[in-house]
Parts: structure tokens; sequence; C-alpha cells
């Protein structure tokens, strides 16, 4: 896979989390970063789409856009952080999570790998209290 300047973030994303990857893309993992960071709205606009891979019915794709999710928490910024800990997004990873949403039909390894990361971020990420909230809502729920 070619590395391809002016690719729209959907499309980095899409290469990123293919149900059909044998195993994580890198390559367009960073570059999804990159491209978040290069956009004015990038930030607002990868969260919406990441939320809706992280939907996805497929555990490969899911699992794939948390590991797409997490490179993005490391590389791209305040910006990106700020828009991670809005009740908005963190709602979202909640119902994946939660037994009262989507937590029944969710596979174990997409919980628990949200949980874990909700968590490392409750650390890494002092200053973002609704992620440390979101994590501890769970924890409430005994989604964890």
């Amino acid at each position: 896979m070619a590395y391809q300047e002016g690719e729209s973030l959907e499309s980095w994303l899409n290469k990123a989390t293919h149900p059909t990857n044998r195993q994580e893309d890198w390559e367009y993992i960073i570059g999804f970063c990159d491209q978040i960071n290069k956009e004015l709205e990038g930030p607002q606009i990868a969260v919406t789409l990441l939320v809706h891979k992280i939907h996805s019915p497929q555990e490969w794709e899911a699992l794939q856009a948390l590991t797409v999710l997490e490179a993005c928490m490391k590389n791209c910024g305040r910006r990106f952080h700020k828009e991670v800990g809005k009740y908005r997004f963190l709602n979202e990873l909640i119902k994946v999570v939660s037994p009262k949403y989507m937590g029944d039909s969710t596979p174990e390894k997409v919980k628990m790998k949200i949980v874990e990361m909700l968590y490392s971020w409750t650390v890494a990420f002092p200053n973002e209290t609704k992620i440390s909230e979101a994590y501890q809502t769970l924890k409430s729920q005994a989604a964890c």
C-alpha cells in the first residue's frame, strides 16, 4: 500500500481499519494522524469517523479503530485530546461497553480495550476530567 498525499480523513481511516487487513496497517494509521494535524477541523471530523468504526459489528474493524484512536491520542496533541474529552465522544465509548446500551452485543476484546484505554488516559491526561468520569461511570456499572 502506498502512502498517498491529499487523501481525506475518511479515506485514511477506511484503509487503516479495513476488515480485510491481516494486521494493523501503521502506514495508514500514522497517515490518519498526520492528516488530522493538517486539517483545521481534523480532530472534530476524526472523532466522528472513529465512533462509526468503533461501533462496527465486526470485531476486527472495531479493534483496529481503537488502535487508531490510541495512536491519535499519542500523536495528535491537545486539540485531539479535547475532542476525545467531550461527553459526546465519551458517551459513545460508554455505549459500546455498558450493558445498558450495546455492551451485551459487543465483543469482549473490544470492551476490554476501551476500558483499558480509558484507564490509561485518566493517568496520562489528568486535566481531561471527563475521561476520568467516563471511566468511573463504567466502573460503577460493573462494566469493567
